[in-house]
């Protein structure tokens, strides 16, 4: 059950989330939080909140959070989790141009005329400058030219955040009662809090031996690296840190092994064809690296190759079979809801059945068309021309769509679409060509689909409202239900906007944002010098991962025992797979001995063992963090990254 006691204590985690992940951790360098689709940003708080209620309760017991207290907690942090990641990216990329600008780069003379500056705050030494060098002893933060565009980019991401709440309403039925997707991750809290409105003081989970099993055998070596800290010749236990780098055959077989205990305990409960797929794509990926490494590749005139250095030739071709892949997964998933979505759009339209569900359905597709209509009129406003609006905005929810239904599936919040397809920029600059859009529409298309426009590779709150949905019922608390998205985001959303500000003019953005600000404006310089082509190369490329994943599918479709999933083709070569294939293996190599020989009773027999290895990791890490805040303020230890 939701309270508003439960919605308030959220805010309040989230606005003190921020405030450490930005104002202390980035200060002290102590770890990157926010790098999956559910990052340790919104574990740590539900976790401490778990251990803290558990005092509570057994001083206190009137002022205990109650389980659905504790769950709303869950959902309220996961929901704005992926912000602080963002929020360096958008305020780079809004005070990047000018500020990067010299006359060997020819930014001003090749796009400037077309930069939608509307969308920029000012371009004034006050502003820019004053950002990325720190305000001068005395001025105060010049926040009359920020709270404009802080408004402005909320508002659109907030209409991003209606459509897919909306869309998620239309396909929770479906996803839960035809496809019975397992949605791990609001299976992993819902386990963890079982048992708190009884009259114990803990959660059943706590008696378990399993749990303080795995528990210690991650917090113990974690505390070990403490007392690293102040005897600097004793050497640390790295096994949860480092990548460790293979390579074989001089470079042309290489990769990177680290065991991640927060990962082993999501995707434990990941379902064990999902799991062999990871890794039997991972392979073939890496097969084709091979190939392509040893015999060389054909130049196919990919912007991402020469715009930006980002990717390489053989990656950009992984990329966009990948793309094609994701397009028919997502084609397959309407035409698999077909009749689900065909009685929605009758009840809709004629009102027939539940009235209560006719109403919750009508809001949502009158939700999704006025959201949608917002989005594409502020790109407008940018300067896209409709048709670019349109795809772009149509690609991404197919996107979205598609990695937040995967990991309700898989449980792995470490899958993300390709980042060059992510909103379609790739699709329309590679496959369509950039030959065809002016540069007035090229300028602010690439705005659009920055990194500084919802988000950069990790989706903001989509996958976290699927799983919210799942954890609570709709029907029951229509109004709350809600409220807990959308309260959530824009408190997030302002708090690390104010966050990110401070920090920069305090003391300089040089120091903890920029990236690669840069070259992503060194990249619309090449692009509107070198205008692309189509070409049939990239089209058969895009066709054959399309086709690849139809096959998969058919099988899949026709004969039940067929074991592979086209999740592995679509995520081929990420960097869920390839950091952390290891873990893939591992769970998947002890769930088919499990279930082979002791069967679902000892599957279940075995989870708190994983819950316990995730709780131990971040109790772990919370205290290492308060070590350096204490000892170390200025020179953190980094004990968590990606």
């Amino acid at each position: 059950m939701i309270t508003l006691r439960a919605v308030v204590l959220g805010a309040l985690t989230i606005a003190a989330m921020f405030y450490y992940i930005i104002q202390i951790a980035q200060r002290q360098g102590s770890g990157t939080y926010v790098q999956s689709q559910y990052p340790i940003a919104a574990f740590m708080p539900f976790a401490m909140w778990l251990l803290l209620n558990v005092g509570i309760k057994s001083i206190w017991p009137r002022l205990a959070l109650s389980r659905g207290e504790l769950l709303t907690l869950f959902s309220m942090t996961w929901v704005v989790a992926t912000i602080p990641s963002w929020m360096n990216s958008w305020v780079a990329t809004l005070t990047g141009p000018t500020h990067f600008a010299t006359p060997e780069n020819q930014w001003a003379e090749t796009f400037f005329n077309f930069v939608p500056w509307h969308a920029f705050p000012p371009a004034t030494r006050r502003i820019t400058d004053a950002f990325w060098y720190g305000l001068p002893e005395g001025m105060g933060l010049p926040w009359d030219d920020w709270v404009l565009q802080i408004f402005n980019w909320l508002g659109v991401s907030m209409a991003v955040v209606a459509f897919g709440f909306c869309l998620l309403i239309v396909f929770q039925r479906q996803w839960m009662g035809a496809e019975k997707l397992t949605f791990p991750l609001a299976q992993m809290p819902m386990d963890m809090t079982q048992g708190f409105d009884g009259r114990r003081r803990m959660p059943d989970i706590f008696f378990s031996r399993l749990f303080w099993t795995g528990f210690g055998a991650v917090f113990l070596p974690l505390l070990y690296n403490l007392t690293t800290y102040f005897t600097p010749g004793l050497p640390s236990f790295d096994l949860f840190w480092t990548y460790y780098h293979y390579e074989f055959g001089n470079g042309l077989v290489s990769g990177f092994i680290r065991v991640m205990p927060l990962m082993l305990m999501v995707i434990y409960l990941c379902p064990v064809d999902i799991l062999g797929s990871m890794v039997l794509f991972h392979w073939l990926a890496e097969f084709k690296m091979v190939l392509m490494r040893r015999f060389g590749t054909p130049s196919l005139g990919f912007t991402g190759v020469n715009a930006n250095n980002r990717f390489s030739e053989p990656q950009m071709i992984l990329n966009t079979e990948s793309h094609g892949a994701m397009v028919f997964v997502f084609l397959w998933s309407v035409w698999v809801a077909r009749r689900h979505l065909r009685q929605v759009w009758e009840q809709v339209r004629h009102g027939e059945g539940d009235p209560q569900e006719v109403r919750r359905y009508r809001w949502a597709v009158a939700g999704m068309v006025g959201s949608a209509a917002y989005v594409i009129g502020w790109a407008l406003h940018l300067g896209v021309s409709l048709w670019l609006a349109l795809g772009m905005f149509g690609l991404m929810v197919l996107a979205y769509f598609v990695a937040v239904k995967l990991v309700a599936a898989s449980g792995c919040a470490y899958i993300y679409p390709n980042r060059p397809y992510l909103k379609g920029e790739s699709f329309f600059l590679e496959l369509i060509g950039s030959i065809y859009i002016p540069p007035q529409r090229l300028v602010p298309f690439k705005v659009l689909t920055s990194f500084a426009f919802f988000g950069p590779f990790t989706i903001p709150a989509w996958p976290a409202m699927a799983h919210h949905l799942r954890i609570f019922s709709l029907p029951r608390q229509p109004r709350w239900v809600a409220a807990v998205v959308f309260v959530a985001f824009p408190v997030g959303f302002a708090a690390a906007a104010w966050a990110i500000l401070d920090l920069a003019y305090d003391e300089g953005g040089t120091l903890y944002v920029g990236g690669r600000t840069a070259v992503f404006y060194d990249g619309i310089t090449y692009l509107i010098t070198n205008p692309t082509t189509p070409n049939l190369y990239k089209w058969s490329l895009w066709w054959g991962g399309f086709l690849e994943a139809a096959g998969i599918s058919f099988l899949r479709a026709r004969f039940h025992w067929f074991p592979i999933h086209p999740i592995g083709l679509i995520f081929q070569y990420t960097h869920a797979t390839w950091w952390y294939w290891i873990n893939f293996f591992i769970a998947f190599a002890i769930k088919v001995v499990l279930l082979r020989y002791g069967g679902v009773k000892a599957y279940l027999a075995g989870k708190p063992f994983f819950y316990g290895l995730g709780i131990g990791y971040v109790v772990g890490v919370v205290l290492s963090t308060v070590v350096d805040m204490i000892w170390f303020p200025t020179a953190g230890h980094r004990v968590h990254w990606w």
